[in-house]
């Protein structure tokens, strides 16, 4: 059972889970597709092409990256979309794009100006054309060609290991796993792992601004999620929600 914890005044959410094994992203599993599988086709990125042209290139210019905060093409779109799924960015340009004028283009050509933009990533062409079934997007994992690249500050991570308090407000995860990139909106999966699958580390991770105050969870094994921080001082991450997914640090 996890017990959830909304704090509006502050943007925050902190989740603190009972007995809760790890959550994992959806799409996040090593035999999940990902872009690199021939998700659309050629003929529809092509379709894509005239639709990119009249609704987006004059936010995001010709080469997709004029808009630097939301660049739709090269190392920034992967910094910003990596560990996401298909259901995300599609979810994202279905919502929201044009600015103020979503509902005056179509879902299925919102679509296809997705596949122009996967093509566009260099991403290949497949036999089939994007799914129309969001489900099936959300299996869908954005990644590089060898895997994840490197993280970068700023970059959304999740972290598992155990709470310590340095100073009076000053907070670490010891014996920690590495960070490893996640979505803020990642959904637990359909099926977790045991309690005891949960791998210990040699990494002290710094926590920056947890909220509330973590102390009743000091001695648990918690997962941290949020932005990534690399400094001098080592890693920290900029606390979006904490789990609890064990109830004692000791094996």
């Amino acid at each position: 059972m996890t017990r959830t914890l909304n704090l509006a005044a502050t943007g925050a959410v902190v989740l603190i889970g009972l007995f809760a094994p790890p959550r994992a992203a959806r799409g996040s599993t090593q035999d999940t597709p990902s872009v690199w599988s021939g998700v659309y086709t050629a003929a529809q990125a092509d379709r894509g092409k005239g639709v990119y042209a009249r609704h987006c290139s004059r936010c995001h210019g010709d080469d997709l990256a004029a808009n630097r905060n939301y660049p739709l093409a090269g190392e920034r779109f992967m910094d910003h979309w990596e560990a996401h799924t298909l259901e995300h960015l599609f979810r994202r340009i279905r919502d929201s794009m044009p600015p103020g004028e979503a509902a005056t283009v179509g879902a299925n050509d919102k679509r296809d100006a997705m596949a122009y933009v996967l093509q566009q990533n260099g991403f290949p062409a497949g036999s089939a054309e994007l799914s129309h079934d969001d489900d099936q997007l959300a299996t869908v994992q954005i990644t590089g060609r060898t895997g994840p690249g490197l993280l970068k500050t700023g970059a959304i991570v999740r972290v598992a290991g155990c709470l310590a308090q340095r100073r009076e407000r000053d907070w670490e995860l010891t014996n920690a796993a590495e960070p490893e990139r996640t979505a803020l909106d990642a959904a637990p999966a359909a099926s977790r792992q045991p309690t005891g699958a949960i791998v210990p580390g040699t990494r002290t991770v710094r926590l920056l601004n947890p909220f509330p105050n973590p102390a009743a969870h000091r001695g648990h094994i918690m997962q941290a999620i949020g932005f990534l921080v690399k400094d001098a001082g080592g890693d920290a991450v900029n606390v979006v929600s904490l789990e609890m997914l064990a109830p004692s640090c000791s094996p």
